[in-house]
């Protein structure tokens, strides 16, 4: 089993790709090291993947990931910033504010 320091974690739901393919919601933990950089990815429930598979992880605030399967199939590597930058940096205006438009 991955050992884990006691870091932050953060929890939330977010849309998991795997290539063009949405796999659906799913809810996520990421476990954040001291210097703020997020490391390992738990996924509930766990996607299917073998060792090195790469998933797309859309997170709740807008910001995508790069994760990596780990060999024990349960835990999951943070590559880095994920596809499509263009769509963490600018969002979409609520409902009202483009009504307004």
């Amino acid at each position: 089993m991955l050992e884990m320091s006691q870091g932050n974690t953060i929890s939330g739901v977010g849309r998991l790709h795997r290539g063009p393919r949405c796999l659906g919601c799913v809810g996520y933990t990421l476990h954040i090291d001291a210097a703020g950089q997020v490391m390992v990815v738990d996924f509930d429930p766990t996607p299917d993947g073998a060792g090195g598979d790469v998933f797309h992880l859309n997170l709740e605030d807008g910001r995508i990931l790069e994760c990596q399967t780990l060999e024990d199939g349960q835990h999951y590597a943070v590559l880095g910033d994920g596809p499509r930058p263009e769509r963490r940096h600018h969002r979409r205006p609520s409902p009202s504010a483009r009504a307004l438009c």
